[in-house]
């Protein structure tokens, strides 16, 4: 037995360094992804002479995707993190600057971020918006849920919960960020109308 220990240990350290030189040789690159504002020529706003100003208020969504790690549901209460698909900017920021951008080519008014523009002093309507849910599904399925609160003076005109469902995927991820995005710009198109409506309401 004495005669064996010598020949064992370099084997098996041979072998663990092989291993470890593979797995640290294979590692992929990260990927990077921001969700894009609508195309300009979806844009529906009709130009006025002078612009109702709305100011968006931050944009809260939930701690589970409030993270760089792209999140894709598992099932069974389980959700994936993958390490090397990431957004390039916090959700948040960029969930907010996209609804910002689509908001001020689909609504005929001047749509402000209320925390950063001087603009938001003058604001006719005030957005209060949370996220409640926004990932893929195990089974592929790209979902937004979110509620918001449009808001003239201290007054509260409507309150709404809209949920969207659209086919994406659970491992690809290009086609997960293009399906979100598109959740993203339905629910900027209704959330519009809505703008729209209450902004036609106050000229009455």
């Amino acid at each position: 037995m004495n005669a064996i220990r010598p020949f064992c240990l370099p084997v098996l350290t041979c072998l663990f360094l092989t291993l470890t030189g593979c797995m640290g040789g294979t590692t992929p690159p990260s990927q990077f992804y921001l969700l894009e504002p609508v195309n300009e020529k979806e844009s529906s706003a009709i130009a006025t002479r002078a612009k109702p100003v709305i100011a968006l208020g931050r944009v809260r969504i939930p701690r589970y995707i409030d993270r760089p790690q792209i999140v894709v549901g598992a099932g069974g209460n389980t959700y994936h993190l993958n390490e090397f698909n990431r957004w390039a900017e916090s959700l948040d920021t960029n969930i907010s600057r996209v609804l910002t951008q689509n908001l001020s080519m689909l609504v005929p008014a001047e749509v402000v971020d209320a925390r950063s523009s001087n603009l938001a002093r003058q604001a006719k309507l005030r957005i209060s918006l949370t996220i409640l849910e926004f990932h893929v599904d195990q089974h592929g399925h790209a979902g937004l849920t979110a509620q918001w609160f449009i808001s003239r003076g201290q007054d509260v005109i409507q309150n709404r919960q809209v949920s969207y469902r659209l086919p994406g995927s659970t491992d690809d991820y290009s086609t997960i960020v293009v399906a979100l995005n598109e959740c993203l710009n339905r629910m900027s198109h209704e959330l519009s109308i809505s703008l729209q409506q209450v902004l036609q309401e106050m000229r009455r």
